[in-house]
Order: structure tokens, then C-alpha cells, then sequence
């Protein structure tokens, strides 16, 4: 596997240390250790604390990241990353409602998993799970955790309702996806989200919206528009392409955050409501130029 500069550094350090046997690694070690003991018991973890299985795994593997990540970020050689994150925690101070509409589902996909820095387009998740691999922790968390980095926000329409789920559809990609919901919001037929929707851990499971629903209040012929032509400068014979890498990354590194810190409208502990698109700043309530609609 190829490795951007930063990782093939963070690699190299990591190298050193296991060659003069120093005793910085034993929190590594220790966590494979954790991960193996915690994955042949997470479904009845999931029971006691009266989750989902899909969401007790999930959590589990998101826990596991940002584990691994706060040691590999600490490290010099992920001082760049390090750096962009932290900064943009001091601006959005992501709690979620009232204090910051950044939720901290929301900030952790963002900044682990779709903010990239240098021409390697590194990113944090990216960086740590390199590192975690060559440290031999289990093969099935360090598969698992791929998944989750290679996750990314979308535009998903609730089509309807299953028991206890709420269907997603996406309209530029054509997915379809049965949905466990633990922010409890489930949501009306036709109501538009952007949300990370993580796939189902294995066949005959349902997939999880990881993230507390963002409700999109602009109507969706404004919502089609903004994504025709902001795909049609991207990428006109690849839409599908386009539009992922929109979804992940958006036109700039903040383009996402900034547009959910602007847009933020209101709230309710299971959803939090966004106005205004994100190439028009007059339309967003917190955007320069706001005009109430």
C-alpha cells in the first residue's frame, strides 16, 4: 500500500521506537488488546447499554479510532494535522446545540476522516490506521476502521419508514438504505438530511446514520439546482464521482463545517435544522448579506 509523506514518516518513527524497544508502544499494544477482547463481546455490551447492535459496533469502532488517533496525532510527525484540527476546534467548538451546531459525530467524520492536508491528501483516520496496521493490531478493527475513514457525508431523502428504522434514499447515487437512527430523529417522507450513513457490519443488518440528522429546510428543487451545477464545474461527464468527492471533501477544506456553522437555524435534541445553501452566503441565516426568506 502506497503511503502519503506524513504517514511514511509517522511509520519510520514508530519503526524506531520498536527497534530500540521502547516502552511508548505498550499503549498501542495495549489497545489491540482491548479491541480483540471487546470484539468477541460487543453485541452483549450492546444489550446491557440497550443499543442497537449496528450502533454498539460502530461505536466500538469509532472509539477504537480516536483512540489510536489522539496517540499517532500526538506524535511531531502528525504535528501538521494536529494543528488544522485543533484549530478548527477552537472556532466551531463542537459540542452541538446551543453552544456550536457542530455536533461531535459530525466534527470527528469531518476532521478524521474527510479533512486532507498536504499533496498527498492525508488525512488524521488515514494516518493512524497506516500506523495501527504495522503494529499488528487485529486485522478485523483495522478493516473495520478503513470503512469508517472511507465514509462521507450525503444528501439522503426519507423515503419512509421500517420497525424501529427510517429509509434513506440518495438521489445522485441511487442508494438505498434501511436506517438506525440513535439520535431518535426518524423524520417525514420527503424531508431532506445531510447525514454519514455508515454500512450495515454484516448481511441482514441495517445501515446507521452516525451522525445527528441534519435537517435541510431550503426546498429540494434549491437543493437539485445547487448540486447540478456545482457537479457540472467538478466534473460533467463523471456525476457520481463529483458528487462524492463533493460530499467528502467539499470545494475547500472547511466548506462543509463553515456552511453547517452558518446555516444553523434550530434545534431539537434529535435533530438539528439548516437553511440556506452552501454556495449562496445571503441564504445562510448566520452568512453575510442574510436575507430572511
Amino acid at each position: 500500500m502506497a503511503h502519503g509523506p506524513i504517514t511514511q514518516r509517522l511509520i519510520r518513527a514508530i519503526r524506531r521506537v520498536q527497534s530500540a524497544q521502547v516502552v511508548e508502544l505498550a499503549a498501542f499494544r495495549a489497545g489491540g488488546e482491548i479491541a480483540r477482547e471487546l470484539q468477541a463481546t460487543v453485541l452483549s455490551k450492546a444489550q446491557a447499554h440497550e443499543l442497537h447492535p449496528v450502533h454498539a459496533y460502530w461505536s466500538f469502532v469509532q472509539h477504537h479510532l480516536s483512540m489510536f488517533g489522539e496517540q499517532v496525532l500526538g506524535l511531531p510527525e502528525a504535528d501538521r494535522i494536529a494543528k488544522l484540527i485543533t484549530a478548527a476546534e477552537d472556532e466551531y467548538m463542537p459540542t452541538g446545540p446551543p453552544m456550536s451546531p457542530l455536533t461531535g459525530t459530525y466534527f470527528f467524520g469531518w476532521a478524521y476522516c474527510d479533512l486532507t492536508v498536504g499533496a498527498g491528501k492525508e488525512t488524521a483516520a488515514g494516518c493512524t490506521i497506516d500506523v495501527v496496521a504495522t503494529l499488528g493490531v487485529d486485522p478485523a478493527l483495522v478493516t473495520a476502521m478503513r470503512t469508517f475513514a472511507a465514509s462521507r457525508m450525503g444528501l439522503w431523502t426519507v423515503a419512509g419508514h421500517g420497525e424501529g428504522t427510517t429509509i434513506l434514499g440518495e438521489a445522485v447515487t441511487g442508494d438505498m438504505r434501511e436506517c438506525v437512527v440513535p439520535a431518535g430523529h426518524r423524520g417525514r417522507p420527503g424531508e431532506l438530511w445531510l447525514a454519514r450513513v455508515l454500512p450495515p457490519p454484516a448481511d441482514g443488518l441495517p445501515s446507521l446514520v452516525f451522525t445527528t440528522p441534519y435537517v435541510l429546510m431550503s426546498p429540494m428543487a434549491a437543493w437539485e439546482t445547487y448540486i447540478d451545477r456545482t457537479l457540472r464545474r467538478m466534473d460533467p461527464k463523471h456525476p457520481e464521482r463529483a458528487y462524492s468527492t463533493l460530499m467528502k471533501h467539499g470545494l475547500s477544506a472547511r466548506y462543509w463545517p463553515e456552511f453547517v456553522f452558518e446555516a444553523y437555524a434550530n434545534h431539537r435534541p434529535e435533530a438539528v435544522f439548516l437553511l440556506g445553501l452552501p454556495d449562496v452566503t445571503g441564504s445562510r441565516p448566520h452568512g453575510k448579506g442574510f436575507v430572511e426568506p
